[in-house]
């Protein structure tokens, strides 16, 4: 069995504010949503397993194009949650 290219990760035990991202792939690392102000947020590589940078070979158009794939994938899995619940309800 493939694993998702993207996965949801956290810990509400040592970490329960924060939500992260696991892309599965080389380079692999975790990721989290970054909020500057309320009108500011973005998705940002937070920890790597493996060196990003040397994995793209010093084109950030490609890192830039994967963090947009990544953002995307999970503004899309915050819509089903909200669709979930509202089934629930």
């Amino acid at each position: 069995m493939a694993l998702p290219k993207f996965m949801i990760a956290d810990d509400p035990v040592t970490d329960p504010d924060n939500e992260y991202i696991f892309h599965t792939e080389k380079p692999r690392f975790f990721a989290k949503r970054v909020e500057e102000d309320e009108e500011v947020a973005y998705i940002d590589i937070v920890e790597e397993i493996d060196n990003v940078e040397e994995y793209f070979h010093g084109e950030p158009e490609k890192k830039q194009q994967l963090l947009d794939e990544l953002e995307d994938w999970y503004y899309a899995y915050l819509e089903w949650l909200e669709d979930e619940e509202d089934e629930e309800d």
